[in-house]
């Protein structure tokens, strides 16, 4: 069988490297304003000042473009959560930590809302899986961090099974973030909260979940 050309193929040179993010920028800033299907190779290649030839020998197809443009925004995402959770003193309660965790993930979602949302409806087939083979590593390592620095709190968790409630705490802030600002349900609601108010409530509402009397018919497990 013939080799499969890759997705992406590296840059060997500096030059051919200022072509491929020249390219990457591009593509990048297009979607922010234009739908995915509606953007040619064509318009990429002249808005990085490249061709269609030389997009090719980079990008087996206009959807393999989506791989270093998610790379980058997790690794800006990534940067930005370490940032913050390193910042979170050590005799910092347990709210802090909740607090340092949501924020940034409700601005990551809300700083690359656009892209996001093209990203997740374009990807297909060997693309969409790298792509979510790349999601699933940023969030094991968002998950283990917030795991590990909660776990460091867990004096103050009177869950009466705190590892099991860590992780639902987790799949609440994560999930709830996420839908408030990558969905539009908000609209069926009475409010419309803004993402400050949404990271507020949502660390509160962890929080009280971590740290609420537990029912008598709990038995505590460490």
């Amino acid at each position: 069988m013939p080799r499969r050309k890759p997705l992406v193929t590296p840059a060997q040179q500096r030059r051919s490297q200022d072509t491929h993010d020249n390219i990457v920028e591009a593509f990048r800033a297009l979607l922010g304003t234009e739908d995915f299907d509606d953007i040619s190779v064509a318009q990429i290649a002249k808005r990085a000042g490249s061709s269609v030839g030389g997009v090719y020998a980079r990008f087996a197809s206009k959807e393999a473009l989506l791989l270093p443009v998610i790379d980058e925004i997790l690794g800006e995402s990534t940067s930005a959560l370490d940032g913050s959770l390193d910042a979170i003193p050590d005799d910092a309660p347990l709210a802090a930590v909740i607090s340092g965790y949501v924020g940034p993930m409700i601005a990551m979602f809300r700083r690359h809302r656009t892209v996001l949302l093209q990203l997740m409806r374009a990807a297909r087939g060997e693309t969409a899986r790298a792509v979510t083979e790349r999601l699933h590593v940023f969030n094991m390592h968002a998950h283990q961090r917030f795991r590990a620095l909660a776990w460091k709190h867990r004096g103050e968790i009177t869950h009466p099974n705190p590892r099991a409630a860590i992780e639902f705490a987790l799949f609440l802030g994560s999930a709830a973030g996420r839908e408030s600002v990558l969905g539009a349900n908000w609209r069926s609601y009475e409010i419309q909260p803004d993402d400050e108010h949404v990271a507020r409530e949502l660390t509160a509402a962890m929080v009280g979940y971590l740290t609420a009397p537990p029912p008598k018919t709990y038995r505590r497990k460490r």
